[in-house]
């Protein structure tokens, strides 16, 4: 064989294998997550602040959540009534998507901060069709954060082609942030944001 070639397959073929081995064992995704979570440290990603985030008009930033069907851990249909009136943290994920597993240990940390808050409420949405994966996800990793399954279709503008999507979503229903993409929210601004929302809520 070349010489060129074989310095070639040799500078490949580890990579190849790892990567592939990785695939198949199916560690590929907590391997990007944690990855991804040391991109997250850094801080280098924070969650857009301002309404430029959503479209500007009036009409696609108020969603109305009352045909949202989610269903708890348990399997049981959530009535949408008890999130009227309360700042919502709307978080839509995956078990196989690694960004959205890398950002969940900032989110858990945020969450602890406001599990105690009637005032606002964690929706962490999982999309996928068996919602075993994600809860045996959960679980295993020890996160407070209540998790929910949807069951149906996401109202009107909240939909989103990107996993992770993040939504923030003020008291009277309207959405004061969308990020797509994972996000570094266990932060000072991100607290004041919800704060200054909360005093509206009930």
């Amino acid at each position: 064989m070349h010489p060129q070639i074989k310095r070639f397959l040799n500078s490949w073929l580890f990579p190849i294998l790892l990567f592939g081995g990785l695939y198949m064992t199916g560690l590929h995704t907590p391997v990007l997550a944690f990855f991804q979570r040391g991109i997250l440290a850094t801080g280098l990603l924070q969650p857009e602040m301002e309404l430029a985030a959503v479209d500007r008009t009036d009409e696609q930033l108020l969603v109305d959540l009352a045909d949202l069907r989610v269903a708890n851990r348990d399997g049981r249909l959530v009535d949408p009534s008890r999130l009227a009136g309360k700042v919502i943290f709307l978080n839509l994920w995956a078990s196989w998507c690694p960004p959205c597993l890398a950002e969940m240990p900032n989110i858990d940390a945020l969450y602890g901060d406001y599990a105690d808050d009637d005032r606002v409420a964690f929706v962490m949405l999982n999309v996928e069709q068996d919602f075993g994966q994600g809860k045996d996800l959960i679980q295993n990793r020890g996160y407070a954060f209540p998790v929910y399954h949807l069951r149906g279709r996401l109202p009107a503008g909240l939909e989103s082609g990107t996993l992770p999507t993040t939504y923030l979503i003020d008291s009277s229903g309207r959405v004061v942030v969308r990020h797509r993409g994972m996000a570094q929210y266990d932060t000072e601004a991100y607290r004041e944001m919800i704060d200054r929302l909360s005093v509206d809520a009930r």
